[in-house]
């Protein structure tokens, strides 16, 4: 009888080792495994991983990042789950779709799939979740001079309490903090800067403060952080409600969530695999 539980502390290095041989081409080696189960964000004894086990061995994982996100409702728990995956021997029992059912079993944890397969999308309707986003907002450098800002924001910048911790969690990540000061105040923001094309790099939006300004402001804004040609500004369209993009694009595989703690706009990409692991987004 296969039996899907949390995994506990102790089994971290025997969950990290399933995965690492299930994903022999995974650009992160084991090390990454080590990185993305060690639940940096939810401490060493919080849950960071579903497991179905046959007989005691293990047959199937679900891994996933735990934190506490700020929202004006208070701290909610937010639950990146990445990658799982399921023996060819144990394939077609629905086992796939019990480990999701587990990992997203309290109704107090919003969870998210940001980098969904496109073909577990069947999955992913089953399992219930809602389409996150399916489109991004594109600005490129309009010529126009920059605003003032700060590439140093934890050091230079009188940032609020949420937008702080947020930095300080991630400090030590492939991402570029910066404030810039809109005309109606600063606007906190966190990229990925990655060249996903040949044409441009992107300097895409993970994490934003306040969103009503950079709604506002996203033409000033990519023209202080773009150099004037070979670049691209682009944000999810739900951190910038409201913007007028010089283009928007449809994102290659939309971004799903499921729970009601936190509103679609609460939703960025930190405390994710995406920053942990240094990917790119679709």
């Amino acid at each position: 009888m296969v039996e899907i539980t949390f995994a506990t502390p102790s089994q971290r290095e025997e969950v990290e080792t399933f995965m690492h041989t299930a994903f022999p081409r995974a650009k992160w080696g084991a090390d990454g495994w080590r990185r993305l189960l060690a639940n940096r964000w939810g401490g060493e004894k919080g849950e960071f991983a579903v497991t179905a086990r046959d007989g005691g061995a293990l047959v199937g994982v679900m891994g996933m990042n735990d934190s506490l996100r700020h929202t004006p409702r208070g701290p909610k728990r937010y639950r990146n789950l990445t990658s799982w995956y399921v023996l060819k021997t144990h394939r077609g029992m629905g086992m796939g779709e019990k480990l999701m059912h587990t990992a997203m079993a309290d109704p107090e944890v919003t969870s998210t799939n940001l980098t969904s397969a496109k073909a577990a999308l069947p999955l992913v309707d089953r399992i219930g979740f809602k389409v996150l986003d399916d489109k991004r907002f594109v600005w490129r450098h309009s010529g126009a001079a920059p605003l003032p800002f700060t590439l140093a924001p934890l050091q230079e910048a009188d940032l609020n309490l949420a937008d702080a911790k947020v930095l300080a969690d991630h400090a030590d990540l492939n991402l570029k903090p910066m404030v810039i000061e809109t005309p109606d105040g600063p606007v906190t923001l966190v990229l990925s800067v990655k060249q996903k094309v040949d044409e441009y790099v992107t300097h895409e939006v993970v994490y934003v403060g306040q969103s009503d300004l950079l709604a506002k402001h996203g033409q000033a804004i990519a023209d202080t952080l773009l150099p004037e040609t070979g670049a691209v500004f682009s944000v999810d369209s739900r951190l910038a409600h409201g913007a007028t993009p010089n283009a928007v694009e449809p994102i290659e595989v939309s971004r799903f969530f499921k729970g009601a703690s936190m509103l679609p706009a609460e939703i960025d990409h930190m405390y994710s695999e995406i920053v942990l692991m240094d990917m790119k987004l679709y």
